[in-house]
């Protein structure tokens, strides 16, 4: 898939072909130089252009062959001349914006140097980086796929514009086997001890008949298994190796059999979580709500839902920004840890409006007669939800469901929070 909006920009660039002095009748193309675009070799270029010195050709060859070369997308203007030395054609290379990276996803039988390499002996003009328009996306595609063919795999393979997050500017273009289905098998876990079998058997089952991807899959299985360890104690495991088996060509697909070799270490217990309390929470306070306790196993969950008893006192009272941070000491000779609780709170963050969209005037009514969290006030994160859960002075609501934008100014602090309801589900 490309990019509309590029591709409406590059079709308003124009292809200039000013008009050759040679007989529209055939003639002997003399020698062929290009000018303008030092990246790509005279050989590639020729051969893209599909001109042939000293064949016969005519002038539409020509203007043809400059066609071509700006149907790559690699160009956004191309003039042509003769001269004493022959046929001139003058490049201007297409703006780096419009170029972006290849990136491949799950071509499991070559690593990206391997990839590129091969690409660049099969596809004239492949420097790394792919034009968002023309057609040199499909000419990759068409290598990629007679080389995955050559591993007895009849595939289909799409390019995509990869974002690193929905909305965001993309980064590069990613070439994948669309299909078959290239996915993990199995996964193997050497050196795991019995005790932790339970969970690692959830992490297996989450990991496998999953998509490979060669950029993801072997973070994601180490992110699982180092979590899985981490939030029973196990602060030192380590995953030591990930490999992969030779892939298996399958009439459902293409399967992967990974295997992890993992050093566990000791469990760790909890000898000391500190928190010197607030004005906002309070170490008795704390201390009651926390998840974990001295002599509990050191459990990550545990103490991340520990520090978001602090972070939620303080988005409450307004700071929004504020960061919660748990430094680790170890013991490593007796397996405890300790973590001391500190909090940057940042500034303060006051309502500057209110506004809720969707209601009747008696709708409203109701709305502004129950809710208490006004301009002046600090903003609560937490209002809002607690409020359209809890208020029974909503009762004309049911039936109806909410959204909300809050909306901060970083320089005043100062917050405009729209709610807009609608008919239909429940408010949450």
């Amino acid at each position: 898939m490309r990019s509309t909006t590029l591709r409406l920009t590059l079709l308003a660039l124009c292809l200039s072909v000013p008009t050759l002095h040679l007989s529209a009748q055939s003639f002997t193309l003399p020698p062929v130089t290009f000018t303008g675009a030092p990246t790509f070799s005279q050989a590639d270029l020729l051969k893209v252009s599909g001109l042939h010195p000293g064949a016969t050709a005519t002038q539409a060859d020509v203007q043809a062959a400059a066609q071509h070369l700006s149907d790559t997308g690699l160009f956004s203007d191309i003039r042509f001349e003769s001269n004493a030395t022959g046929l001139v054609y003058d490049l201007k290379p297409m703006p780096a914006e419009n170029l972006l990276p290849a990136s491949f996803t799950n071509f499991v039988w070559w690593s990206p140097a391997e990839l590129t390499t091969t690409l660049k002996a099969r596809v004239p003009l492949y420097t790394g980086l792919v034009p968002t328009t023309g057609n040199l996306q499909d000419t990759i595609s068409s290598a990629l796929k007679a080389i995955v063919a050559e591993k007895g795999v009849t595939a289909n393979i799409v390019a995509i514009a990869v974002s690193s997050q929905p909305g965001a500017t993309p980064s590069s273009i990613g070439f994948a086997i669309d299909s078959p289905q290239v996915r993990v098998h199995t996964l193997t876990l050497v050196h795991a001890s019995p005790a932790m079998q339970p969970k690692l058997d959830t992490v297996i089952k989450d990991q496998t008949n999953q998509p490979f991807d060669t950029n993801t899959t072997h973070t994601s299985i180490t992110t699982a298994l180092t979590s899985a360890y981490h939030n029973q104690g196990y602060l030192d495991m380590a995953v030591l190796k990930l490999t992969d088996a030779p892939p298996q060509v399958t009439p459902s697909g293409v399967d992967l059999d990974l295997t992890a070799t993992l050093s566990e270490g000791q469990p760790y217990q909890l000898f000391q979580l500190t928190w010197p309390g607030s004005d906002v929470i309070s170490t008795a306070d704390f201390n009651k709500q926390a998840k974990m306790k001295p002599g509990d196993m050191a459990s990550e969950a545990a103490l991340r839902q520990s520090l978001s008893i602090i972070a939620g006192a303080y988005f409450a009272k307004g700071f929004q920004d504020a960061k919660v941070k748990a430094p680790a000491t170890f013991d490593h000779l007796g397996h405890h840890v300790s973590y001391t609780i500190t909090v940057d709170p940042g500034p303060q963050y006051h309502i500057h409006s209110v506004k809720a969209l969707g209601l009747s005037d008696e709708q409203q009514k109701q709305f502004d007669s129950a809710w208490h969290m006004n301009p002046g006030d600090f903003y609560d994160a937490t209002y809002l939800t607690e409020f359209l859960h809890k208020n029974s002075a909503l009762q004309s609501l049911a039936g109806y469901s909410a959204t909300y934008k809050a909306t901060s100014d970083p320089d005043t602090h100062l917050v405009d929070l729209t709610i807009t309801f609608a008919k239909g589900g429940v408010l949450n």
